[in-house]
């Protein structure tokens, strides 16, 4: 191979083993979605990566005041457990680490005031792919009324 062409050549390896690394992970959300948004709504969005010796993936999400949201977090990964989210308010006050609550395959939600919160989604320890979908609805207090 002439050396004008081996850097094209390692692109394009290491862009297909990128893409088979993800596809386990996006593999993950419709069983997800299956499983556990039950009567929640869901606009198709999910956020996902791979975590690797502790790392955390942050996203920022507005919660609505009067809408029910669930979280539901899944990954595969080493030590075959599931990721854990940690919530905290615009001061960084922390308001759920669900490592603490328990084994839980969803988290539900219901905010008195609209906020903007920042999600961590990580592994205690171990790697692995990790992602989070959130459905959301009216409170049933709403709904029934």
């Amino acid at each position: 191979m002439s050396t004008a062409l081996r850097p094209i050549f390692w692109l394009i390896v290491a862009s297909t083993l990128h893409l088979a690394a993800q596809t386990p992970c996006k593999q993950l959300i419709p069983a997800c979605r299956d499983a556990y948004m039950e009567n929640f709504s869901w606009d198709g969005r999910y956020w996902r990566a791979e975590l690797y010796g502790g790392e955390t993936s942050e996203i920022y999400y507005t919660f609505f005041r009067g809408i029910r949201y669930r979280l539901i977090p899944c990954g595969s990964s080493s030590t075959k457990n599931t990721p854990h989210i940690r919530i905290y308010n615009a001061n960084r006050t922390l308001l759920l680490d669900t490592r603490q609550q328990g084994d839980r395959a969803y988290w539900d939600l219901e905010l008195s005031t609209t906020q903007l919160l920042l999600i961590e989604l990580y592994y205690p320890n171990g790697d692995g792919c990790a992602a989070l979908l959130i459905g959301h609805r009216a409170p049933m207090e709403a709904s029934t009324r």
